[in-house]
């Protein structure tokens, strides 16, 4: 005879792994969380290739909290060669008084060894911020740009840089673990498919950049040959419908030269949590999504 099942009882919290039919609630619960309007099609549908793109890559980092049987939370965690990277932690406003965000922060952090080098792209939430320093985070203080590009300011393009494509991406897999300790392969996989524009100079750096929405991300090896990069990312990113550039730590004084030539003004956002040694993180711009 098989032992009763107790019901969970009311306003219990549970955690599941997360799974494909959980996307669509998931892209919802972020918008909320993060105040984001999904005004049409093509916002939500950009939304949710972003929210399944780790379900797909990293199935095992991947969670969700549920309240009285309703979606409430989604944490996603990537791992790239050694570096563990926290790509999502949301949690409706209505049940943040509720311990998800920490519960799922946890589940995500068992997700890899939790030694191994590590980071996160955090938000202003004095709560986020405080939830990864107390698990061991190093939080270097982040810019982001304000204002419009000064399309005057633009120099003439550096001849060593060129588009690049998916055949480019395994010759860049070597910058970007010299400078962040890990590939960026999958993630430009997706960039690229999400009709960003990835530029290359030689072996020495690389950028992406999504027209309208701003500098994807930045590697490279030295300061001359990231702000060359830096400058043509931002004459395709245009005028953005969202900071041009984020996530940029404070020390990167190459970065922040560039960005006031252009016309920009900056202001503190953020942080970008940094667990271990992943790399130097410098010359670099993290990817928003995928650190």
């Amino acid at each position: 005879m098989m032992p009763a099942v107790s019901p969970t009882p009311p306003g219990a919290l549970t955690l599941r792994p997360m799974e494909p039919g959980d996307v669509a609630i998931a892209v919802d619960v972020s918008a909320a969380a993060f105040e984001y309007e999904l005004t049409d099609a093509a916002t939500r549908a950009f939304w949710e290739m972003r929210v399944a793109h780790p379900l797909r890559t990293d199935p095992g980092g991947a969670f969700v909290a549920e309240l009285d049987g309703r979606l409430v939370g989604v944490a996603q965690a990537l791992q790239r060669d050694r570096v563990w990277v926290l790509t999502l932690l949301t949690v409706l406003p209505t049940a943040q008084s509720t311990g998800a965000g920490r519960a799922l922060f946890e589940r995500a952090l068992d997700y890899g060894e939790r030694a191994a080098p590590g980071l996160i792209v955090s938000s202003n939430d004095a709560r986020a911020m405080r939830l990864y320093a107390r698990a061991g985070f190093s939080l270097l203080a982040a810019l982001e740009t304000d204002g419009l590009l000064q399309r005057r300011a633009l120099p003439r393009p550096n001849s060593r840089i060129r588009e690049a494509g998916h055949a480019d991406l395994g010759a860049l897999e070597m910058i970007s673990r010299a400078v962040r300790g890990a590939t960026h392969t999958p993630d430009l996989e997706l960039a690229l498919r999400q009709e960003a524009v990835l530029l290359r100079l030689g072996d020495a750096g690389f950028a992406a950049a999504m027209p309208g929405h701003g500098v994807w991300m930045l590697a490279a090896r030295h300061e001359s040959d990231a702000q060359a990069l830096l400058w043509q990312a931002l004459e395709i990113a245009g005028e953005s419908v969202r900071p041009a550039v984020r996530w940029l730590a404070g020390d990167q004084a190459w970065a922040i030269d560039v960005l006031l030539r252009a016309g920009f003004g900056l202001r503190a956002y953020g942080a970008l949590a940094v667990r271990g040694r992943p790399g130097p993180l410098r010359p670099y711009i993290p990817s928003g999504p995928f650190a």
